[in-house]
């Protein structure tokens, strides 16, 4: 994915995702969801934050979950 300037964000479209409520119960989430559903909605500056948090291996809330790369 591209900002607003051009400028590419972390890709995080290749790593198994999954999403928590309660950051105890975390259930399998793909990326084609986490699209459409999260980070169409966000601004730029949301989602490029998002992804590179997520990158790192933290997890990140988005209004009512956490997500995160799934640990193996």
């Amino acid at each position: 994915m591209k900002d607003n300037y051009n400028i590419e964000m972390e890709d995080i479209s290749k790593f198994p995702l999954e999403r928590s409520a309660d950051f105890f119960f975390w259930e399998d989430f793909s990326y084609q969801e986490l699209q459409e559903q999260v980070l169409d909605n966000l601004d730029t500056d949301k989602v490029r934050r998002f992804c590179g948090i997520i990158r790192t291996g933290s997890p990140f809330q988005l209004n009512d979950y956490y997500y995160r790369i799934k640990s193996i």
